[in-house]
Formats: C-alpha cells, sequence, structure tokens
C-alpha cells in the first residue's frame, strides 16, 4: 500500500512535471517602468538609473516586436535637475500620486493572460520603500526630500506592502524587477525558486499541493538581500553607467550597449540610436535561454553568474550583491526562441 501510495505521488507530480514552466503560449506584456536620478532634489544624485530604464524597456519592447507579442508600456522617469510646477504636473513624473495611479491603472488594462512587469531603478530606504520623486516646487536650486525632522518625507516613499495592496486586482502573472538597496525586502522568506539552492523534491511537491499559497501569480527578481545595498560603478572610471543588477539583466536578454560584458564584441562601442539609446538588441538566442527559453530562473541564474559585482563579501570583495528571486508554484516563462 505505500508502495502505491509513493507511485501515485510521483506519477502526480510527474504529470504536472511538464507544466513546471508556466504555460503562456498566448499572452501579452505591460510594463510599468520606473526610474530616477534625483538630481532635481537634495538626495544623492544616480548615474545609471535611467539608462537602465530606457534600455530595458527597448530591449522588451522589441524582443515583443519579433515574436508578436502584445506590449505595453508605461515609462515614469525623473531626469535632470527641473523641479518646477510644469516638470511635477506631468503625468509620467514618478511621483508616488502617479505611481499608485499607474499601479491602479494597470488592474483596468491586465488580463489573464497579462504578465504584468514592474522595473523600479532608484533609490530606497532600510524596510525597501521606493523613493520617488520630489514634488517640491518652492525651492530655488533644487527640491528638497527631507521633512524638518531631518527625515524623508512620506509622500516620496511607497512601500513595500503599498505595492503589493496595489496588485490585489491585477489580472495575470505579475513579475517586479527591483535594482535598488535593501530590495531584498520584497523577498518572502517562505517561497522558493527553482534555482534556490534549498530547492528539492518535497519542497517542490509541498508547494505544488499547497492550496494557501499567497503569492502563486507574483514573481520577484531583487538586486540584493534586504539588509544590503545594491551599486552602480564610478561614472570617474565608466562611460556608460549602469547599475551591476540591470546591466547582467539586459545582457541576459540579449541587449548590447558596446561596453564591456559578455556582448561587448556584437556592436559598435559608439553605437548610439536616432533615440539617443546606445546599443540594440543582438541577434539569435539571448545569453540567458536555456533550452531557447527565457524564464525568470534563467534570468537570474545568468545574473548571478556574470554580475561584475561580488556575490558575497570577503576580504578582497568589500562591496557585493546578491539577487534574490522568489515565485508561485511554477517558473514563469518570458520569451521562447
Amino acid at each position: 500500500m505505500k508502495r502505491y501510495f509513493i507511485l501515485v505521488v510521483l506519477s502526480l507530480f510527474l504529470l504536472a512535471g511538464c507544466e513546471l514552466l508556466s504555460p503562456n503560449y498566448d499572452y501579452e506584456i505591460n510594463l510599468l517602468n520606473i526610474a530616477l536620478d534625483y538630481q532635481n532634489t537634495d538626495i544623492s544624485s544616480l548615474y545609471g538609473t535611467l539608462n537602465d530604464s530606457k534600455e530595458l524597456e527597448k530591449t522588451i519592447r522589441l524582443i515583443c516586436s519579433e515574436q508578436e507579442i502584445n506590449y505595453t508600456n508605461f515609462s515614469y522617469h525623473q531626469e535632470g535637475i527641473k523641479h518646477d510646477s510644469a516638470t511635477v504636473n506631468d503625468l509620467n513624473y514618478p511621483s508616488k500620486t502617479n505611481i499608485l495611479s499607474a499601479l491602479e491603472k494597470l488592474s483596468t488594462i491586465s488580463h489573464d493572460n497579462s504578465i504584468n512587469i514592474i522595473y523600479y531603478s532608484g533609490h530606497a530606504n532600510q524596510n525597501g520603500s521606493w523613493l520617488l520623486a520630489t514634488t517640491d516646487t518652492l525651492s530655488t536650486e533644487y527640491g528638497t526630500s527631507f521633512s524638518s525632522n531631518g527625515l524623508v518625507n512620506e509622500e516620496q516613499l511607497l512601500s513595500v506592502d503599498e505595492i503589493y495592496n496595489s496588485l490585489v486586482e491585477v489580472k495575470g502573472k505579475v513579475v517586479i524587477i527591483v535594482d535598488s538597496c535593501y530590495s531584498g525586502n520584497f523577498y518572502k522568506d517562505s517561497a522558493y525558486s527553482l534555482s534556490d539552492e534549498k530547492f528539492n523534491f518535497i519542497d517542490a511537491y509541498n508547494k505544488f499541493i499547497s492550496t494557501n499559497e499567497e503569492t502563486n501569480d507574483i514573481y520577484i527578481l531583487v538586486a540584493t538581500e534586504k539588509d544590503n545595498k545594491s551599486y552602480e560603478p564610478s561614472s570617474l572610471y565608466n562611460s556608460r553607467i549602469h547599475g551591476y543588477f540591470t546591466k547582467a539583466l539586459l545582457e541576459g536578454l540579449g541587449w548590447c550597449d558596446g561596453e564591456k560584458g559578455v556582448l561587448s564584441t556584437t556592436i559598435d562601442e559608439d553605437y548610439i540610436d536616432e533615440d539617443g539609446i546606445q546599443g540594440e538588441l543582438s541577434n539569435g538566442v539571448p545569453p540567458a535561454a536555456k533550452n531557447n527559453i527565457v524564464s525568470i530562473d534563467s534570468l537570474v541564474s545568468y545574473i548571478k553568474s556574470n554580475q561584475e559585482i561580488a556575490q558575497n563579501s570577503n576580504n578582497y570583495d568589500v562591496y557585493h550583491q546578491y539577487p534574490q528571486v522568489s515565485g508561485g508554484r511554477f517558473d514563469l516563462v518570458l520569451f521562447r526562441y
């Protein structure tokens, strides 16, 4: 009897095994794309965030065009020193109000076959809250992001809980990609990933049959742990800045900007398109693909192997960041080749 039960369990799991990669043969992609450089406020500026965001949007757009996938993009960028009324009242300015509205809009345009990608590149505080754009127009030189008590203005902070609460009505799958300090606060310790070193058959089976899993349709891919920072190289020594995490992510998807990296020899280093974006999408199957499939887990595996910063601290690498991935019962297929 015991042997029969084990065989039944194994056969059920094996029957489901072909679905470990969540099927999405007919689907659409919606991208909510957020990046800030903070040059219009009294927070330290970032130099790779806009490159990260613009190149990721173009990469996904080109792949979707090649594969005839319906694609919708909402980009919210804060770029440069302007903080006048026209700037902060722009509907595409990444203020907290506008981003909450964008998250709400996702619930109205998404469908059951949607893959909704939310990408953020910018600062975050120690609980993972995103530091969004200043709406201060009173200061003459730059807007302030601090209140009178010296803390960051609450109106600029979008918490992890607020983001999750805003996703309740979104249909389809949600992929949250965060390149910021303390981004591991999005990661659910109880969830597993196929690339997790602790993954095994029993854990996978328990997860598969669980009826209480709350994150079946939410996938998290973040730059670092919840108590660690994420980094970009110094602007003094690099002509084209990216966050280490997003640069590897872009390469994994087949984007090449001509700078140092796995794909650095595939285009002219000085190639800049008419849209002002340096780089282009390489031909063929991208580096992150496994068996001609790019999935969440294949991406994080590629990033861990190719990011230009140590994953763990040691005597030689003071700075490090360890990408985190979390998902529901399946790995999620993004693109097929």
